[in-house]
């Protein structure tokens, strides 16, 4: 249970959207005209904002992602219905707790069971977490060696409050489908059609319909991860879309050496962070650039962005307690 208590908070701190007619008399009416298209509403990428659209992607989906894993971390290895825990205190102040149902009575972890974790002010020194969070297991199957399991992580009305200066609490309302593949040599998360939201007083950031692929590859030490996704964002006034159009790749406990993520907003205007130029032979720093009217031409690049103002080095490091590399 403590693991619990101590591990979740820190996860979150560490790790923080023809109809056709036909006519009278065998002849076919002409089709109408097709409606106007609608008026723009999503976000203009400018030279002012694109590093800022560029985080929030990442952002935003490391932050749905750190909370799908709290479920993830909750179920893995257990093969029967735990006990219920709690109230546990946290490191500082307030406590959390988790209660397992077993839906058939059989004492076995299996579909349909689910797991409710409720924290009560748990503060841990970075973060304190109030809410309670619903883990659902949709599926699991035993592999040859290892298993994969189907979960849903879902919240509504969660508080996150960080010790952060000028940080703003948060409330968070999700729905996160994930599926964990656990083998011997490997991790992987696989987030699809994922509904995310984080209210704040200067606005409210969506994430919808995102999806996530994370593979961390523990007999060869390397890593791949992909997203995509849609961000609403009442700060940034209007939407904008990201994907990677080459997953980022690399060396557990490093920075990418490879990979390309474009956001799209409005008037065709397009950012990208990508492994280019320079940056190639810096693992620290990755290129970002705008296109704010789509005509193929830089209208601002940074060649040597630092990582670490983008994107945490923590989700490129091993998940597992120890990492062997076969020679």
């Amino acid at each position: 249970m403590n693991r619990l208590a101590y591990g979740s908070a820190a996860l979150i701190s560490g790790l923080l959207l023809s109809a056709c007619g036909g006519g009278g008399y065998g002849s076919p009416m002409p089709a109408p005209p097709p409606p106007p298209p609608p008026p723009p509403s999503g976000a203009a990428l400018t030279t002012s904002n694109y590093q800022n659209v560029l985080k929030l992607s990442f952002g935003a989906s490391l932050s749905a992602f750190s909370n799908a894993r709290i479920g993830v971390v909750q179920v893995d290895g257990l093969d029967v219905i735990p006990p219920n825990f709690g109230p546990a205190p946290c490191p500082v102040s307030g406590s959390i707790a988790s209660q397992f149902t077993d839906r058939n009575l059989n004492g076995l972890l299996e579909r349909d069971d689910y797991v409710l974790m409720q924290w009560d002010d748990c503060n841990s020194g970075q973060v304190t977490l109030d809410g309670l969070m619903r883990v659902d297991v949709n599926d699991l199957v035993p592999l040859v060696d290892g298993r994969e399991i189907t979960l849903t992580v879902s919240t509504v009305g969660f508080h996150v409050t960080t010790s952060t200066a000028g940080a703003l609490p948060i409330t968070l309302n999700f729905v996160l489908p994930v599926r964990y593949t656990r083998t011997t040599t490997s991790d992987r998360y696989v987030l699809a059609t994922a509904t995310y939201r984080s209210g704040q007083s200067i606005g409210e950031d969506a994430l919808d319909m995102l999806t996530l692929d994370l593979l961390q590859d523990y007999a060869t030490n390397t890593y791949r991860y992909s997203l995509s996704g849609s961000v609403d964002s009442g700060f940034l006034d209007g939407e904008f879309d990201f994907e990677t159009t080459e997953a980022f790749t690399g060396t557990l406990g490093e920075y990418p050496s490879a990979g390309r993520l474009v956001a799209t907003g409005s008037g065709n205007s397009r950012a990208r962070l990508s492994e280019e130029g320079s940056a190639l032979t810096n693992p620290d720093t990755i290129l970002a650039a705008v296109d704010t009217n789509g005509d193929g031409v830089d209208d601002a690049v940074v060649t040597d962005l630092q990582w670490s103002s983008v994107f945490p080095l923590v989700m490129f490091t091993s998940f597992r307690d120890q990492v062997i590399v076969t020679p």
